[in-house]
């Protein structure tokens, strides 16, 4: 039978409990002042982007006439050492009470983060995120019941070819699937008298030596060809898994991507030697990269008369839908935060807002991660590829991103030098990634 409370002990309890349902409506109340004003602190914000996006949304969130008493200050990190930067500071107790985390990194990042509970679901809540973001920002940011963050924009890895060799060679429109794209080859690859590559088709198959997003690529095709990413209690990454179809899935997915630097194959385009494949598209001597928007601005000061296009990725041969891959941030509030409703009710108001997220894309020229801007960003004939392939994004548990990207990068590498076979340097990525 259970012990029966002493009378000090039942008002302790009660006292407890008071103080729990006071601070929760606190909470409450404090999201409910308003989508994009009425919080009343004083907020700190850091990012990677430029002062001047934020500075301006900052300015109508809290500007004159905005409702709104909260007095923000942005600070823009180094990306080099941005995590090292955030986490020494939130070691110390001088974090901010928003920063940004890559829609890769929330494992890695939770245990510092304070979410949105469901419990304040009259504010903001699952059903919310999913009318408003695509799918993907619910795998990415969502874990537990728990809204971990909130995106400003929504990147994903597209084509991008250079009009003026495709023309040349006579291909009338970018390939769509993985086979028409090898058929293209032949077309688009140049040679000198000795065999050598003067010209390449694709940017495919290399070590991040030379094509900085080569795990990206090789993630993509193994979701696309139906490769199981991790065991279905998540605890461990089986893409190289032997013994079932999804391992077979990922090691031919992986073999896919090294034949475009096999000489011996005659889908062979590019190697490492080559040197970075963004300096090489902004040369000439390559047809077509495999990149995010934000390589675009890069590609604009390089060549500023290039004549450059941007095409969806493309996709399995017979695929009855179409997969992309994005890379992402979200803003998040630091777990230590003394203002985390207000820190909360700034992130939702400028995210969910479309004046105050379109603000920050036009800023910025990223691509948007609101529904409601995609459909209205489609006018645009490059960004609305990155756009809409936002609503295709497909995403996977990565444990650590670093890690995993640094152990495929690892395989890929050792294949091209010659110390390991496709499947021995895959599964031990694999076994790496697993802490084997």
């Amino acid at each position: 039978m259970p012990k029966k409370l002493t009378q000090r002990q039942a008002a302790i309890l009660i006292a407890v409990v008071v103080i729990v349902i006071g601070g929760l409506a606190l909470f409450v109340l404090n999201l409910r002042t308003g989508s994009s004003g009425g919080a009343s602190a004083n907020l700190t914000v850091w990012g990677t982007d430029s002062p001047k996006a934020f500075n301006d949304m900052i300015s109508k969130y809290a500007g004159p006439g905005s409702g709104s008493q909260a007095s923000i200050k942005y600070t823009q990190i180094d990306p080099a050492n941005y995590g090292s930067q955030v986490l020494q500071a939130i070691a110390a107790g001088t974090g901010p009470d928003v920063f940004e985390i890559g829609n890769r990194d929330l494992p890695q990042w939770r245990s510092v983060l304070m979410p949105l509970h469901s419990a304040f679901a009259s504010t903001f809540n699952l059903s919310m995120l999913q009318q408003d973001f695509p799918d993907v920002v619910s795998r990415d940011f969502v874990s537990g019941g728990y809204i971990y963050a909130l995106p400003l924009s929504i990147d994903t890895m597209a084509m991008i070819y250079n009009r003026d060799l495709f023309n040349t060679a006579g291909i009338v429109t970018p390939p769509k699937t993985w086979s028409q794209l090898d058929a293209d080859i032949a077309l688009l690859r140049q040679e000198n008298s000795s065999g050598q590559i003067t010209q390449a088709a694709f940017a495919l198959g290399g070590s991040e030596a030379s094509i900085s997003d080569a795990p990206d690529i090789v993630f993509l095709m193994m979701i696309q060809n139906g490769s199981q990413m991790i065991s279905s209690d998540g605890s461990s990454v089986t893409f190289a898994s032997t013994g079932g179809a999804s391992g077979t899935a990922g090691q031919n997915a992986f073999n896919f991507y090294l034949q475009f630097s096999n000489a011996a194959s005659q889908y062979y385009t590019w190697n490492d030697s080559m040197g970075d494949a963004l300096d090489a598209f902004a040369q000439g001597k390559v047809a077509a990269i495999f990149d995010y928007s934000s390589a675009l601005p890069t590609i604009r000061a390089k060549a500023p008369f290039l004549n450059y296009g941007v095409a969806p990725m493309p996709q399995a041969d017979n695929a009855q839908t179409a997969v992309a891959y994005a890379d992402y941030r979200g803003l998040a509030v630091n777990k230590n935060s003394p203002n985390a409703a207000a820190a909360w009710q700034f992130i939702i108001g400028l995210t969910t807002n479309p004046t105050d997220a379109s603000i920050y894309t036009s800023d910025t020229g990223a691509p948007p991660a609101l529904r409601s801007l995609i459909s209205a960003g489609m006018t645009d004939p490059v960004m609305a590829v990155f756009a809409s392939q936002a609503l295709e994004a497909k995403s996977w548990y990565e444990a650590n991103s670093v890690n995993i990207d640094t152990a495929v990068n690892a395989a890929i590498t050792s294949v091209l030098q010659g110390s390991a076979d496709s499947t021995t340097a895959l599964n031990e990525a694999q076994s790496q990634i697993n802490g084997g």
